[in-house]
C-alpha cells in the first residue's frame, strides 16, 4: 500500500487588498504536508497585486517541493486578473471544487 500525503486547502475570501498582506502571506505558505495544495478563492470578491504576489510565492513553493497546485476561483474577475497579469499559464485554474480535487489527485504527468 502507497502512502499518498493529504491535501493541503487554503481558504481565503471577501476583498483580499494590501490592507490584509499579512494575513494573505500567511494563509498562502504551504503546510509541510507535501501532498496537493488547493487554494480556494471561491468566495474571493476582490483582488489586488498583493494576492498575485502571493500566488506566485506559494507556486515557487509547491515547485521546488514538487508539490501539485490548482486554484478554485468562483468569480471570473479573479479569472482575468491572472490573465491580464501574463499569468494565465503559470496556474491551474477551475470553477467547481470536483474537477480541482480530480486533478490534484491525478498523476503528475497529466
Amino acid at each position: 500500500m502507497s502512502s499518498q500525503s493529504s491535501l493541503d486547502v487554503i481558504r481565503l475570501a471577501g476583498e483580499l487588498d494590501i490592507a490584509r498582506r499579512d494575513e494573505i502571506r500567511r494563509a498562502l505558505q504551504p503546510n509541510d504536508a507535501g501532498g496537493p495544495i488547493l487554494v480556494d478563492l471561491s468566495e474571493v470578491t476582490y483582488a489586488d497585486s498583493t494576492v498575485i504576489a502571493g500566488l506566485l510565492r506559494l507556486r515557487n513553493d509547491a515547485d521546488a517541493a514538487q508539490r501539485r497546485i490548482a486554484l478554485l476561483i468562483g468569480d471570473a474577475r479573479l479569472t482575468r486578473l491572472l490573465q491580464y497579469a501574463g499569468l494565465a499559464h503559470a496556474f491551474t485554474v477551475f470553477d467547481d471544487r470536483a474537477s480541482a480535487l480530480t486533478y490534484l489527485a491525478g498523476s503528475p504527468e497529466q
